[in-house]
Formats: C-alpha cells, sequence, structure tokens
C-alpha cells in the first residue's frame, strides 16, 4: 500500500533566467534563519548549490559542472520528492520534456515564476494539468518595485530583484515566504521527534544541538555556529572508538571529525535529503578501479595531497556504493576537496584515518580546516 507523504514539496517553477534559483535560495536561507528545518532540492543537474551563491566567481567556474537528466536521475529526483522527510523546495531545469515531469507530479504546491508571455503560457498549460497548489504566479524583472494584485489568491504581481550577484528583495518575497514558512512551520520538535525515533538501535544517539548545549554555543533564535577549536572539547565528551549516530545540521569537517574519532566502530548519520539514516559506505585504499559515479584524483602538493572529488555528469545523486581511492602517501595531509556529499566525507574521514592529517577545502572562505591528525 503507498502511503502519501503530507509534507510540503514545493515546486519553484519557471523558464530558465526567470530567477527561481535565486528565489529558491533565498526561501531556504530565510527558511533557516528562521530555524524552520527542510529541504532544498536543487533538480536541476547543474552542480550547483550553496556554494555557488557563497562563493568567489573563480570558485563557482571551477566547481559547477553542467550535467543532463538521464532516467536514473530523474527516477532518484522523484524518488527524493516523494520520500522526504523535511518539507522541501523544488528547484526544476527551465526546460523540462517528457518524463521530468513526474517531478512536477511528486510535489505539492508551486511558485510560477515567468518573464516573458509565451513563457508563462506554456508553464501555466503544464501546471494546469497537475493538482499542484499554487503559491504565487510572479513576472519577473531586476528592477525594483514589486507590484502585487490586491487580495489575490494565489499571488499574482512583479518581483524583482532576484540577481544573483546581488540580490534585492521586496514586498512579494516578503509574502511569498510568510506563505511558505507558514506551511513548513510544524510544532517544536515535532519532526525532529520523528527522525530520532528512527535511530539506529542500540548507538550512542545525539544531536548537534545537544553538542552544542554542552558546549555552551545554542543561542536562542540564532543559528548554531561552529569552529574548528571546538573540536578538542568534542573529542573529550565522546568516546573514540564506540558507535554513534549524530543527528542535525553541521559542516562537513565537523561530521567527518566525528566520524574519524569513532572509527572503526560504525558511524551513522542522517540524510534528510535521500537516505535517512544511513552508515557511510566502506572505503577501498589502493585501489586502481574507478568510482562509477564520481572521480577521486589525488594532486600532490609540497606538504600536502589534494584529494579532489569531480561527480561524473550522468550521476547527479550519489548512490553509497564502496568508495575506491587511490594510493596516497601516508606521511602526508590529505584535503578532501569538492562538493561531495556529507556522507561521503564521512566515509572518506573513517577510510582514511590512518594518514597524518585529514583536512576539508571550505569554498565559500577559501580555508583548508585541519580536522583530524594522527596519533603518533
Amino acid at each position: 500500500m503507498t502511503i502519501t507523504n503530507l509534507l510540503p514539496a514545493i515546486l519553484v517553477a519557471g523558464p530558465p533566467h526567470s530567477g527561481k534559483s535565486v528565489l529558491a535560495y533565498l526561501l531556504s536561507q530565510r527558511l533557516r534563519k528562521a530555524r524552520v528545518p527542510h529541504i532544498l532540492l536543487r533538480a536541476a543537474p547543474d552542480g550547483e548549490g550553496d556554494w555557488s551563491y557563497e562563493s568567489p566567481e573563480e570558485v563557482r567556474v571551477r566547481q559547477r559542472q553542467k550535467g543532463a537528466y538521464t532516467t536514473d536521475l530523474i527516477a532518484d529526483l522523484e524518488r527524493a520528492i516523494r520520500s522526504r522527510s523535511l518539507p522541501m523546495l523544488v528547484d526544476i531545469g527551465g526546460r523540462p520534456r517528457d518524463a521530468q515531469f513526474r517531478l512536477f507530479d511528486a510535489c505539492t504546491h508551486v511558485i510560477h515564476l515567468w518573464r516573458e508571455v509565451d513563457d508563462r503560457q506554456e508553464w501555466a498549460a503544464w501546471l494546469e494539468e497537475r493538482s499542484l497548489l499554487p503559491i504565487a504566479s510572479l513576472h519577473t524583472r531586476l528592477e525594483p518595485p514589486d507590484s502585487l494584485e490586491p487580495d489575490a489568491t494565489p499571488q499574482r504581481g512583479m518581483i524583482t530583484g532576484l540577481d544573483r550577484a546581488g540580490p534585492q528583495v521586496g514586498i512579494a518575497f516578503e509574502r511569498v515566504f510568510e506563505y511558505v514558512q507558514g506551511i513548513c512551520s510544524y510544532a517544536p520538535g515535532e519532526l525532529e521527534a520523528e527522525h530520532l525515533r528512527r535511530a539506529p538501535q542500540g548507538v550512542a544517539l545525539l544531536t548537534m544541538v545537544q553538542l552544542a548545549e554542552t558546549l555552551g554555543l545554542a543561542r536562542p533564535e540564532q543559528r548554531l555556529h561552529w569552529e574548528p577549536e571546538h573540536l578538542p572539547r568534542l573529542r573529550e565528551l565522546i568516546p573514540p572508538g564506540e558507535p554513534l549516530a549524530l543527528y542535525g545540521s553541521g559542516p562537513v569537517w565537523l561530521y567527518a571529525a566525528l566520524a574519524a574519532h569513532v572509527a572503526p566502530a560504525p558511524f551513522y548519520l542522517f540524510d534528510a535529503r535521500y537516505y535517512g539514516w544511513m552508515a557511510p559506505p566502506p572505503v577501498i585504499l589502493d585501489s586502481k578501479q574507478a568510482n562509477a559515479e564520481f572521480k577521486l584524483a589525488a594532486r600532490p602538493g609540497v606538504s600536502d595531497v589534494r584529494l579532489q572529488f569531480q561527480r561524473r555528469q550522468a550521476h547527479y545523486v550519489l548512490t553509497p556504493l564502496p568508495v575506491h581511492v587511490p594510493s596516497l602517501p601516508p606521511d602526508r595531509r590529505v584535503i578532501l576537496d569538492g562538493p561531495m556529499p556529507i556522507w561521503l566525507f564521512a566515509a572518506l574521514a573513517q577510510g582514511l584515518c590512518q594518514q597524518a592529517a585529514l583536512a576539508t577545502y571550505e569554498p565559500r572562505t577559501g580555508r583548508i580546516i585541519t580536522f583530524w591528525t594522527r596519533s603518533v
């Protein structure tokens, strides 16, 4: 029997260059600030993430990878939408075709952006064929001001300022956000309690909030802010070499550090986007076999080795298969570099914890953060 997922999945729809990816990003950022748990699923195979809005231009150019929709990708994205564990924003591609409309059908609500009348009519026809609940239909342009039709349900009018380089939001964005926040908000702890109820049994379970409160970092109405200087205290709190399940939003280097800390014991994390509770896949060292869905290339430096990740274009959603890692000199720090999912960072941290040191590269800031040093 198929169980209907009652959590909202909001499709942000419109033609290319209509501002839908910027709007999805801004809505997600505002929801985070309001501490509303959610997922932003970028269902266009262009390799973009928050880093593409928050990083210097040279980093965006280096990391961005244009891909193509495939049968497997569409199936993976549809599964992710239908099995969502949190309210979801879905940023769809601008030229949907054929099986891609299955992604529309998996959603519950829609925000429709358009630039030209022909675009509006074409997309409106596609959307009318589906039973999506409309939130807004908005004409987009860069120059303010916004304008809204009074008392229109759904919202109709003009939204401006959806500029990737310097967005400037106005009244139209505020009205859309107000509606999105309303349908994505649940009673405090309701969703988290359900997720924690499904955690692996017989394993120590910790949340990021619990860790932050223990360290005195939690502040009312403020997003948790972690720094590498917190790692020594965390290692004192968590027994090494014992199984651990970790839940909550946190930086990849923090997850990687704790995965390495408990190795070789099992480490579990909650992947809200695709898999729910999962253990990172095993890592096969000194392997000459290529990974099917991505590349890991070792780039030696003077004192470091940069392990660079590159997704193969046909694989936008990665499957947690065994990870093959090329030969690495054990006396050098390994820098994990690239837009990997958090479970892959954790897998590499556990598999490579016998290296001299492990670090991550942060594209937003250009920092290299050493999160693990081997005990001598």
